[in-house]
C-alpha cells in the first residue's frame, strides 16, 4: 500500500500558498462533501452537483476502482485499456459536475455478489491482466487494505459529510453487486477509524494527513425509481440552480448531473442519460459523530447544522478540476510528448508582474518563472504519463504532469491548468490485447513499436514465451530485431516466434521488450506482457457455413472462422429478404438486439428460416432490449413484441453465475451438442475467466425448451437456463446467457471446443438443411 499512499499524499494534502482572492476565483465554503462510488460511472453526480453548483461545497468523487472488468458499449476495448477509457470518461465528468476525482485502484474482476468476494480480490496487489490469480485469498486482509485506504482520503481531505449509493446488504433478491457493498462495508468502517490513533499511524507520517472524523455518513435510497421511498432522514433539492463554472453554464443542478451521466458513453449513458434526472435525492443517516448536531426532522441538507471552525485549503489540482479557476489564455509547451531527462520550451503570454509556476509532477521544487518563455528539464526520475492504460494505476489521478499556477504580485491566484505535455518512455512497445494463439512452428507476432525520443534511436525488440507465466527460461525462439535505428514515431515489427513442431497445448505468457539507447534518455526496457495460448485441435464439422448477426463486439464471428467456418456477416438486406440459402447455422452477436434495429424488424424471418431447418445461436442480451412489451432503451418509441423474439416464451432476468470456476452438470452428456465434433468432459468447463453468464432466462421459460446445463455460485439454487434448445417446426433454436464471447477472446480451449458443438449441431443431428 505504500505506493498508493506515497501519490496520495503528493497529490491531496499540499494547500494553496495564499487563498485565492473571491474577485479572481470562487472561494469555496467551508463544507466539504465527498461522494463513494464503486466504479465509473456509479457517482452521484445529482447530489454532487447541487452541493458543488448550489451549496458552492468543495466537492470530491471517490471511485474505487476503474470499471476495467466491464463490458464496453462503445469499441472491443477491454480490461486495462477500457479502465483507461472509462477513467477519461469520469474525469470529464468529474469537470462537469465540477468535482475532483480520485481512483483507489481496486481490481475490477467483474460482477461479483458478496463483499467478502470483493475484499479477497481486492487484497491482492494490483496484477497485470494475463496473471493468474493467487490460489489463496484473504478476505479480512483485503477488508482492512480498502479500508486504509479510505482513511487516509478521509485523513488528508478532511471530509464534513460522506454519501454513497452502496449499501451492505449481503442476501436476497435486491442485493447489490458486491463491489458495491465491499463500499458500504468501508465506507462504515472507516467512519470512525480514520480518528483512531492507533488504527494505521504511519499514515499520520504524511504531511496535512490528520485524525479526521467526518461528521455525517448517508446512505442514498430510492434506487432508479423517481419517487420518494418509504423512510428517510433527509431530501436534497438537486433540481435547484447550479450557479455557473469555467466548464457550464448557469442551469438545473440535475439537467448539468444528466450531462455528466452522458459522458459515461463506453457505459452507453449517452443514449439514456436523461432517465437519470430526479428532483430529489433522499438520503438515510447511517452514523454521525458525537460531535455533529441532530439532524433536523424534514432535513432537505445533509450538512444542516454543521459548522466547520478550520480553513478549507483546496489543491491547485481541486480548482482546476472543479471549474473554480481557469487556464491562461495563451500558453504551450514546445512539443505534445517529452521524455525524461529531455528539456522542454515553454511559452506564454506574459502579464504584467504575474509569476507563472510550473510544478512538475511529483516534483517537490516547482519553478517560478518571470519571463513568456522558459526551457524546462524533465526530471529523469519523472514517471511516465503514457500509456495511458500503465500509467493510470500508479496514481490515484490520471496523471497531469506539468501543471502550472499563475499569481499577480500580492501571491493571489489568478489562473491556472495543466500543461499539454506527456512524459513517455523512450521507446513502448505494444501487442494485441488479445492473447495470443500460437501453433505449431514459427507463429509471426506483430508488435507496435513507439519512439518518443526525437533524436534517433537504437532499439532492441525481442518476444519470448514462457510455460504457464511462471518466469522460467524461455522456450520459442525470438527473432529479435536488434540495433535498428527508429526515428520518433510508430513502427510495427514483425516477430516469428518458433514453438516447435509439436508445442504442448496449454497457457503461456508472451513477453515482448524493447529497449532504447539514445542521448536523451537512458537505456532501460520497456516490457508487455500478454497471456498466449497453445489450443488443441478445434474444428466445427466439415463444410459448416455459418451467417452472423455482429454487434459491437464480433469475438463469436472471429473465432468461427479460425475453428474453420465460413463466415458470412448478414447485412440489412439479408435479415430483410430472408436470403439465408446455404446456411447451416446464423449466430446472434451478443446485446445485437439493444445494437441492431434490422435485426429486431427482421427477426420474424429468422424464426421462418428455423422451421425450415436452420439453426439459430443466440449470445446473452439483456431483459431491456429482450424482454416482451418493453420499451427499447435507445429508441423508446421501439417497443419490443409483445411475443417476444424467441419462437417460445422466454423472459430474461437478473440472475447470474459469477464464479468462473462454478460446478457446471451436463444433464444429457449424450446430446448430440456434447459429442460431436467434440467430446465435452469436465475439463472443458475449467479455466473460466471472469464469470460463467449473466441475465440468465427466468425458470418459467416454455417447457418445449430442453434444460442442457446446470449451475450456481455456491451456497445458491441451481438455475437450469444456462443453454436452453428447442425443436422448431424442421429446425434447432439455441438460447445461452453464458459469456462465451470472453472465453473465446481468453482462448479457453473448453470454451472453444464446446462452442464449435453448438454451431455444429445441424451438420451432425442428421437433419436436411433448410
Amino acid at each position: 500500500m505504500h505506493r498508493l499512499l506515497l501519490a496520495l499524499v503528493l497529490l491531496v494534502s499540499a494547500p494553496l500558498a495564499a487563498q485565492p482572492a473571491a474577485s479572481e476565483v470562487d472561494t469555496p465554503r467551508p463544507l466539504v462533501v465527498m461522494n463513494l462510488a464503486a466504479h465509473p460511472d456509479d457517482e452521484d453526480g445529482l447530489t454532487l452537483a447541487y452541493y458543488r453548483g448550489n451549496r458552492d461545497a468543495v466537492a470530491y468523487s471517490v471511485i474505487y476502482t476503474r470499471g476495467d472488468g466491464g463490458q464496453n458499449e462503445a469499441g472491443p476495448e477491454l480490461y486495462e485499456r477500457l479502465g483507461a477509457i472509462r477513467s477519461r470518461e469520469t474525469e470529464a465528468a468529474g469537470r462537469t459536475l465540477g468535482t475532483q476525482v480520485f481512483f483507489l485502484n481496486h481490481y475490477d474482476f467483474g460482477f461479483s455478489k458478496h463483499a467478502r468476494e470483493a475484499f479477497a480480490e481486492w487484497g491482492v496487489p494490483q496484477q497485470s491482466f494475463w496473471e493468474p490469480r493467487p490460489s489463496e485469498l484473504d478476505a479480512e486482509a483485503g477488508r482492512d487494505l480498502v479500508t486504509a485506504r479510505l482513511v487516509y482520503l478521509y485523513r488528508a481531505l478532511k471530509p464534513d459529510v460522506v454519501f454513497t449509493n452502496h449499501d451492505t446488504v449481503t442476501v436476497g433478491a435486491n442485493r447489490q453487486h458486491g463491489h458495491h457493498q465491499a463500499v458500504g462495508v468501508s465506507a462504515y468502517d472507516a467512519f470512525a477509524l480514520a480518528a483512531d490513533p492507533t488504527y494505521h499511524p504511519e499514515q499520520l507520517a504524511d504531511e496535512g494527513v490528520d485524525l479526521w472524523q467526518p461528521k455525517r455518513l448517508f446512505l442514498r435510497r430510492g434506487g432508479f425509481s423517481s419517487g420518494a421511498p418509504e423512510a428517510y432522514d433527509a431530501a436534497v433539492p438537486v433540481s435547484d440552480t447550479c450557479a455557473a463554472t469555467r466548464y457550464r453554464p448557469e442551469e438545473s443542478c440535475a439537467e448539468r448531473a444528466v450531462a455528466a451521466a452522458a459522458l459515461h458513453v463506453s457505459q452507453g449513458f449517452d443514449k439514456f442519460a436523461p432517465r437519470f434526472y430526479r428532483d430529489t435525492t433522499y438520503f438515510q443517516l447511517l452514523r454521525q459523530s458525537d460531535e455533529a448536531p441532530p439532524l433536523p426532522e424534514g432535513a432537505t441538507d445533509l450538512a444542516a447544522g454543521l459548522e466547520r471552525t478550520d480553513d478549507v485549503e483546496p489543491s491547485v489540482r481541486y480548482l482546476i478540476d472543479s471549474g473554480r479557476i481557469g487556464p491562461l489564455a495563451s500558453i504551450e509547451a514546445e512539443a505534445r510528448t517529452a521524455v525524461p531527462g529531455e528539456t522542454v520550451t515553454v511559452r506564454w503570454q506574459e502579464r504584467g508582474d504575474d509569476r507563472l509556476t510550473l510544478s512538475l509532477f511529483r516534483d517537490a521544487d516547482p519553478l517560478a518563472l518571470r519571463v513568456g518563455e522558459a526551457t524546462v528539464a524533465v526530471p529523469e526520475t519523472a514517471p511516465p504519463t503514457i500509456p495511458t492504460h500503465r500509467a493510470m494505476y500508479e496514481t490515484v489521478l490520471t496523471p497531469h504532469p506539468l501543471t502550472y499556477s499563475v499569481r499577480d504580485a500580492d501571491g493571489t491566484l489568478t489562473a491556472a491548468g495543466d500543461l499539454p505535455l506527456e512524459i513517455a518512455p523512450a521507446v513502448t512497445v505494444d501487442l494485441s490485447p488479445d492473447p495470443v494463439r500460437l501453433g505449431p512452428g514459427v507463429t509471426p507476432v506483430e508488435v507496435q513499436v513507439r519512439t518518443y525520443d526525437p533524436a534517433a534511436t537504437r532499439v532492441r525488440v525481442e518476444a519470448a514465451v514462457f510455460w504457464d507465466g511462471r518466469g522460467r527460461s524461455p522456450i520459442a525462439t525470438p527473432n529479435a530485431v536488434a540495433d535498428t535505428v527508429l526515428a520518433a514515431g510508430d513502427h510495427t515489427v514483425t516477430l516469428a516466434l518458433d514453438m516447435g513442431a509439436s508445442p504442448t497445448p496449454g497457457r503461456y505468457a508472451l513477453r515482448a521488450e524493447a529497449r532504447a539507447d539514445s542521448m536523451s534518455a537512458p537505456a532501460y526496457p520497456y516490457v508487455e506482457m500478454r497471456r498466449a495460448v497453445v489450443l488443441p485441435p478445434v474444428r466445427v464439422a466439415d463444410g459448416l457455413r455459418v451467417g452472423h448477426v455482429r454487434s459491437y463486439d464480433g469475438t463469436m464471428a472471429e473465432a468461427l472462422a479460425a475453428m474453420g467456418a465460413e463466415v458470412v456477416e448478414l447485412d440489412s438486406t439479408a435479415l430483410a429478404t430472408g436470403d439465408l440459402d446455404g446456411l447451416h447455422t446464423v449466430v446472434i452477436d451478443i446485446r445485437a438486439y439493444l445494437d441492431r434495429k434490422d435485426l429486431r424488424a427482421h427477426n420474424d424471418r429468422l424464426l421462418d428460416w428455423v422451421r425450415e431447418g436452420g439453426h439459430l445461436v443466440v449470445g446473452y442480451q439483456k431483459l431491456f432490449e429482450w424482454n416482451a412489451g418493453r420499451p427499447h432503451p435507445l429508441w423508446p418509441e421501439d417497443t419490443n413484441p409483445d411475443e417476444g423474439f424467441a419462437p417460445y416464451p422466454l423472459q430474461l432476468g437478473r440472475e447470474r453465475v459469477t464464479e468462473q470456476d462454478a460446478p457446471v452438470t451436463v444433464e444429457a452428456p449424450d446430446h448430440p451438442l456434447f459429442v460431436s465434433p467434440h467430446v465435452i468432459t469436465d475439463e472443458d468447463w475449467a479455466g473460466w475467466v471472469q464469470e460463467r453468464g449473466l441475465y440468465f432466462p427466468t425458470d418459467d421459460a416454455d417447457p418445449r425448451y430442453a434444460r442442457l446445463l446446470t449451475m450456481s455460485d455456491d451456497g445458491e439454487a441451481p438455475l437450469t437456463t444456462a443453454l436452453l434448445l428447442a425443436d422448431v417446426g424442421e429446425g434447432t433454436y439455441l438460447y445461452s446467457p453464458l459469456v462465451w464471447y470472453r472465453q473465446l477472446a481468453a482462448l479457453n480451449p473448453g470454451a472453444w471446443r464446446t462452442f464449435a458443438n453448438l454451431v455444429s449441431l445441424p451438420l451432425v443431428d442428421d437433419r436436411d438443411a433448410p
